[in-house]
């Protein structure tokens, strides 16, 4: 497993890039490496905003807001130190003194998460997920995959027509371990139960030395071009 110090020291202030599709935000403050090695006793999380239907949202944890501008749906927060034991969050429309949802999440120490908000039915919600990758090679990529479609049900990958899938069966709010794939260009499909390609990309690349995750996002029944069905994928490390 890569080492969480190594990962704050080398990766944290490139995290900026994300978002390779959705587009991440500024953070409150930035972090120097004397600042990391000055707070050892931390956990680090990513937030992403995959809920359809929600309204710009401003989260703040403690006595602090966690972005300065609204995160819109399928943009992402790149990660940022949290203090460990249990964390609440709070999500709000931006000058809003009422709160939309709140959650609390343990956060350990030396380990990293990303944050997912969804949307269950007319609720927000939101889920903690262990970012628990090894340090990628320039040969090979590690990607995983979370379904966040409310109404898609459950879904299988598949990479470049392969009859044996890369995820399987995953359904709302599931996710899967990260898995090494070669260093290549990849088209994909995601399958309903019945088989029918419900969204697929073409020639998508999958570079050496990084890390990502494959997001299926929106609805599978929408008229709506921005919230329909797609995949997104985030970079979550890169290791240079």
């Amino acid at each position: 497993m890569i080492s969480v110090k190594d990962f704050a020291f080398k990766k944290l202030r490139t995290f900026a890039t994300l978002a390779l599709l959705g587009g991440t935000l500024g953070l409150t403050s930035c972090l120097d490496d004397n600042d990391i090695a000055q707070v050892p006793d931390s956990g680090y999380i990513s937030i992403y905003n995959g809920a359809p239907d929600s309204p710009g949202l401003i989260i703040s944890t403690d006595v602090r807001d966690v972005n300065n501008f609204p995160l819109k749906y399928s943009q992402t927060l790149s990660y940022n130190s949290y203090f460990p034991g249990e964390r609440p969050f709070f999500f709000s429309e931006q000058y809003s003194v009422t709160t939309l949802f709140e959650k609390e999440f343990t956060v350990k120490v030396d380990s990293v998460y990303s944050m997912y908000i969804i949307q269950d039915g007319e609720e927000l919600d939101a889920f903690l997920v262990d970012d628990d990758w090894a340090e990628p090679n320039e040969s090979e990529a590690q990607i995983r995959f979370l379904n966040l479609s409310p109404d898609a049900g459950n879904v299988t990958v598949v990479f470049n027509e392969s009859e044996t899938p890369l995820f399987s069966s995953t359904g709302f709010k599931g996710n899967t371990s990260f898995e090494n794939v070669d260093q290549d260009l990849y088209d994909i499909e995601v399958l309903s139960e019945s088989g029918e390609v419900l969204v697929s990309a073409n020639d998508v690349s999958l570079l050496g030395n990084r890390v990502f995750t494959l997001i299926l996002k929106g609805y599978a029944e929408t008229t709506d071009a921005d919230k329909k069905l797609d995949l997104q994928l985030l970079t979550n490390y890169i290791n240079y």
